[in-house]
C-alpha cells in the first residue's frame, strides 16, 4: 500500500509539469490567451524618423542632433484648430501635469506651417510650456505618414516621439486621457533615456 501511495505522489508530479504546458497550450490556440494589445494608442509597426519629416525648431532642422533627448508629445495642425483639437491639447497638458516628478522627461509640441501660427498663438499664451515646430513642407509630412496609412492632420490626433526621434505612437478620436497618461508611464519606465 505504500509502495502504491509512494508512487502515485512520484506519477503525480512527474506529471504536472506536463499537464501545466498542455492546458496552457489549449487554453492559448483557443482565444484565451493573454492580449496582444498593452499599449492603448496605435503603436506603428515601422516608426517614422521625425528627422525625415522636414520640420524645424528654434530655427534649426528638427532631428535626433537637434533634439533634447526627451519624449515628445506632438500635435500635427494643418488648418483651423476646432474643439476636438483643442481638447486634446489640453488633454496632453493635464497628462503632463499629472507625470508630477517625470514631467521634465516629456515636452509638448504643436506642428503646424508657418501661415497658421498666429491663429494658433491663444494656445502657446495659455499653455506657457507648448512649443511651436514649424512644417516647412506638408507634402513631405504627408508622404512621411503614407507608410503607416495615416493622415497626421486628421484632427483629434496625439503623436509620441522617443528621445532619438522616433514616432512610435499614435492616438486619434475620442482620446482617453487616462490610458494616454498610462502609455506614457510604462514609456518612461521602460526607458532610460529622456
Amino acid at each position: 500500500m505504500k509502495l502504491k501511495k509512494g508512487f502515485l505522489i512520484a506519477l503525480a508530479i512527474f506529471l504536472t509539469p506536463f499537464i501545466v504546458i498542455s492546458a496552457s497550450t489549449f487554453w492559448y490556440y483557443f482565444g484565451y490567451g493573454p492580449e496582444d494589445k498593452v499599449n492603448y494608442g496605435f503603436l506603428l509597426a515601422d516608426p517614422i524618423d521625425i528627422g525625415e519629416l522636414d520640420l524645424e525648431l528654434d530655427f534649426q532642422h528638427l532631428d535626433i542632433d537637434s533634439m533634447e533627448r526627451k519624449w515628445m508629445i506632438v500635435h500635427f495642425i494643418n488648418g483651423k484648430c476646432l474643439e476636438e483639437c483643442a481638447d486634446s491639447i489640453y488633454i496632453a497638458r493635464q497628462i503632463n501635469i499629472l507625470l508630477s516628478r517625470q514631467q521634465s522627461r516629456v515636452k509638448r509640441y504643436i506642428a503646424a506651417s508657418e501661415d497658421i501660427r498666429p491663429s494658433l498663438q491663444g494656445f502657446f499664451s495659455t499653455y506657457k510650456d507648448l512649443n511651436f515646430i514649424k512644417v516647412k513642407d506638408i507634402e513631405k509630412v504627408l508622404n512621411g505618414f503614407k507608410g503607416s496609412k495615416i493622415d497626421p492632420f486628421e484632427q483629434p490626433n496625439i503623436f509620441i516621439v522617443d528621445p532619438i526621434g522616433n514616432i512610435v505612437l499614435y492616438y486619434s478620436g475620442e482620446i482617453d486621457g487616462k490610458k494616454l497618461l498610462t502609455d506614457i508611464k510604462k514609456l518612461l519606465k521602460a526607458s532610460k533615456i529622456g
